[in-house]
């Protein structure tokens, strides 16, 4: 998280580590706070290039200043507060003063801060407070958080965004940093949330999403094209279209004969089917114009069979018209040999 500071400094004690390429300044240094003996200590870090070092860029783009004994400096840089109330600082930038101690500032420190608020902002007449707690990082031993109280007047001008503020909620502030009560406080002269929640009352317009909503609405109403209309005139039919029985009822044997009528007409008919010219058939339709052959076949059987009891009726009819003619000669031969004998 963001723990930055910025202040005026006057070195105390200066102490040089060679570390890698570079060398490391270590030591003490005091700032004036107040007009009066308000003071505070700091204990710095201060990490230097190697002047031997051949990379031209990085000297170009040197920031640090080497510290020496009894200097003022300008400085920024990372921190974190130990539990004796020191300020520990990583120096980031840092620009030489030439003035005589005497002659030292008076200089607030001033500091960035981004955290989590650990509750409610609480009015009192004093003002606002809120607290949040921030968590730098220097060094793998210095991330070690601690609690800032955010303070700001009854009526400033970011009374409605601490009253806005909840719980957990990420802030980021900018204010003077001062000390309490073994407290650490800061004057808020900048605040602003961080998050990622969108206004609903933004004014911002998408253009892609105005676009694609006009393209649906346009979609919705536009006329089909002519393979839409295929598609669903050919979904439509098949919805109202009644279910076929015709292959269930060719795949039973049984109803074979059921089917066809013993009638001359439609027994002719069945013939006269035979005369047409065969189209090519898939292999269900073949399968079932076999089937017809076989229907056919039996009807030709039958035919035959009826044929011949036609026959055999009318042999059957001409024996009894003979035997009625000769009954009929019989009985009138009778009748002359009773009138005879009368």
């Amino acid at each position: 998280m963001i723990t930055n500071i910025t202040t005026i400094m006057f070195i105390l004690s200066v102490s040089d580590e060679i570390i890698n390429n570079g060398t490391l300044q270590k030591g003490t240094a005091i700032s004036r706070t107040n007009d009066s003996e308000g003071i505070q200590i700091y204990k710095y870090y201060n990490y230097l290039t190697s002047s031997t070092n051949s990379d031209s860029e990085i000297n170009d783009n040197f920031e640090a200043t080497p510290f020496e004994e009894e200097n003022m400096y300008l400085i920024s840089g990372k921190f974190f507060i130990t539990q004796d109330g020191m300020i520990n600082v990583t120096i980031i930038t840092s620009v030489h003063l030439p003035l005589d101690k005497e002659d030292i500032p008076t200089m607030k420190p001033t500091i960035n801060l981004l955290g989590k608020t650990m509750n409610y902002a609480q009015l009192s007449e004093s003002g606002f407070t809120l607290q949040i707690q921030v968590k730098p990082y220097l060094s793998k031993d210095q991330f070690n958080s601690f609690l800032v109280n955010l303070t700001h007047p009854p009526n400033g001008r970011f009374k409605n965004a601490l009253t806005k503020a909840r719980k957990n909620s990420t802030v980021h502030a900018t204010g003077v940093f001062f000390f309490a009560e073994n407290q650490l406080f800061c004057e808020i002269l900048e605040f602003q949330f961080v998050s990622a929640k969108v206004e609903t009352d933004s004014t911002v317009t998408v253009p892609w999403k105005s676009k694609t909503e006009s393209h649906v609405e346009t979609s919705s109403t536009s006329p089909k094209s002519a393979i839409e209309q295929r598609i669903a005139s050919v979904k439509q039919n098949l919805a109202t279209q009644p279910p076929s029985s015709t292959k269930t009822s060719m795949s039973n044997p049984r109803n074979k004969r059921k089917m066809f009528a013993t009638k001359v007409s439609n027994i002719s008919k069945s013939l006269l089917s035979r005369d047409q010219p065969i189209e090519i058939a898939s292999d269900d339709d073949q399968e079932g114009i076999e089937d017809n052959e076989e229907i056919i076949e039996d009807n030709e059987e039958i035919i035959e069979n009826n044929e011949e009891i036609i026959e055999d009726n009318n042999e059957n009819t001409g024996d009894n018209n003979e035997k009625d003619h000769d009954t009929s000669t019989t009985r009138r031969r009778t009748k002359r040999r009773r009138s005879n004998r009368a």
